[in-house]
């Protein structure tokens, strides 16, 4: 998947204005995604996404444990936007993840996280399209 069809989808997804507000959006969304995993499972993300978006998720850091309003606000925060715009560009961002990598490789990506994180990775629903 090429970098402009990952803004794309998030550009379409969060309702956003242009493709450059969605990789503006979309970056918070992604650190804070690669502070929350495993260096393991942003590996096996990083493999499968564009070098650019993958820089976002890399961390030096060890995994951190929060809950999904957490993430959000993180995201709310970094993103300078509000919660609910927050929460939107991380659904989106993340079923541009969806889209982009295997449905297998994203199921175990998800499977990293509490069921909670589910109404902000509704994207594993739609990754069984995508074979390994």
């Amino acid at each position: 998947m090429e970098p402009s069809e990952f803004y794309t989808i998030v550009r379409q997804q969060a309702d956003l204005k242009s493709v450059e507000e969605a990789e503006d959006a979309s970056r918070p969304v992604l650190r804070t995604l690669g502070e929350r995993l495993s260096a393991g499972a942003v590996d096996d993300l990083t493999s499968f996404l564009p070098e650019e978006i993958a820089a976002a998720l890399e961390t030096d850091s060890e995994p951190e444990s929060f809950g999904p309003e957490e993430f959000v606000a993180r995201v709310a925060e970094r993103a300078s936007v509000d919660e609910e715009l927050a929460r939107r560009v991380t659904r989106a961002t993340t079923d541009a993840i969806a889209e982009a990598v295997p449905g297998d490789e994203y199921r175990n990506v998800r499977q990293q996280l509490p069921d909670e994180y589910g109404t902000l990775f509704q994207g594993v629903e739609n990754a069984g399209g995508r074979a390994t």
